[in-house]
């Protein structure tokens, strides 16, 4: 997950089986009124979820995931349910291309997504996984909206990366420090908001520090050194981040290595 205030960084087959008799593309096409009306009454599994998660590359189930956030499902108050469609919405609002959604389709996948991460949260406040995704969808949702709301939605989005962290730093490749940093790095600091060089810096090396293999966590560092004028520094901790292993989904491997390339043009054109 990407995050950014620079509007869009701060802050990505198999065919799904309902426990109902409809299948979630039947809701997805459903034309009836009534039906539109009402939030769609369909138990998914655990382990549909997580079919869907590890078949995300493809795109028959791309498919599957978009008409998910899409629809009007009511998210139970089971926590495993609730933080991986959380996690379902942070791929499907930032790396889901085909389906071509539009700023407000976002809009409502992240708020999807964030609700379902604060079920997560509610229900079993100490597991790692509700707070670090209920941050990630938050962050993403007020981008979109604008920065005003990424502004209001800051200091929640913070507080819950850092209970994340508490609970577990590792998770996700360091993902709590690593998205810390960028909170501090991107939001301005002073009377307007929290942001800090010093503090993201510390959470970067953090991020390093405990999953050091993570090629974004040595990217993010790097952004923050080119930002602060170190251009050096930064073009060779980009390189070193070029040479670390794919370890996140080939998606977002993807991804990440398109922004690394246009990272060290970026230096190397100063």
């Amino acid at each position: 997950m990407v995050f950014s205030l620079n509007i869009k960084n701060i802050i990505l087959s198999t065919t799904v089986l309902f426990s109902s008799t409809f299948s979630l593309n039947s809701f997805a096409n459903d034309t009836d009124t009534n039906q539109k009306t009402e939030q769609i009454k369909v138990t998914y599994s655990i382990k549909q979820l997580d079919l869907l998660w590890e078949k995300r590359h493809d795109e028959p189930t791309e498919k599957e995931i978009a008409a998910l956030l899409k629809s009007r499902y009511k998210i139970p108050n089971d926590f495993e349910i609730a933080w991986k469609i959380a996690r379902l919405a942070y791929y499907g609002g930032n790396f889901i291309l085909r389906e071509k959604f539009t700023s407000d389709d976002k809009i409502k996948i992240f708020k999807f997504g964030y609700e379902a991460g604060e079920i997560a949260r509610k229900v079993n406040p100490n597991r790692v996984e509700g707070h670090y995704w209920y941050a990630i969808d938050l962050g993403s949702y007020g981008l979109e909206k604008g920065i005003f709301t990424a502004l209001s939605n800051a200091k929640p989005g913070r507080d819950a990366l850092i209970e994340a962290a508490k609970i577990d730093p590792n998770y996700h490749w360091a993902g709590p420090y690593r998205i810390l940093g960028r909170y501090y790095q991107e939001l301005p600091g002073g009377i307007i908001s929290f942001g800090d060089k010093k503090i993201a810096e510390d959470y970067f090396n953090k991020a390093i520090k405990t999953s050091p293999k993570f090629r974004l966590n040595t990217m993010y560092l790097g952004v923050l050194k080119e930002k602060t004028g170190d251009k050096n520094l930064a073009l060779e901790l980009f390189k070193k981040a070029e040479t670390l292993p794919n370890v996140d989904g080939t998606t977002e491997e993807s991804r990440y290595a398109k922004e690394l390339a246009e990272n060290i043009k970026s230096v190397q054109n100063k």
